[in-house]
């Protein structure tokens, strides 16, 4: 993980922080939280934008200001172990796991 500690982020970064990460001309925001039963939900939202220097980005928009290839996806899961395990075996990062991604996502925030 560039610009960032992964022991940190699978702590606590990966849906605690909202995190912002860059992978391959797109930014992925992650933003968790608890539901009045505890249980955990992670948003993951993603839209094309252009790396300026692995710490900043700037939207990439259409031509009616919109964000281009915006997607939006949801994982709910009863504890943070299992919403973890979901979230790093999801096929999110264009078909592939984190795992098989962690060398080239850069964690913005």
């Amino acid at each position: 993980m560039i610009n960032g500690n992964l022991a940190q982020f699978l702590d606590t970064g990966w849906w605690n922080a909202d995190a912002t990460i860059y992978y391959k001309n797109h930014i992925y925001f992650l933003d968790g939280a608890f539901n009045d039963k505890r249980e955990m939900h992670l948003w993951i939202r993603k839209w094309r934008v252009k790396n300026v220097d692995d710490k900043t980005y700037e939207n990439v928009l259409d031509q009616n200001k919109n964000l281009i290839d915006y997607e939006e996806l949801k994982m709910e899961a009863p504890t943070e172990e299992t919403l973890r395990e979901k979230f790093l075996k999801a096929k999110i990062w264009d078909g592939k796991s984190f795992w098989e991604v962690e060398k080239e996502l850069v964690w913005l925030d």
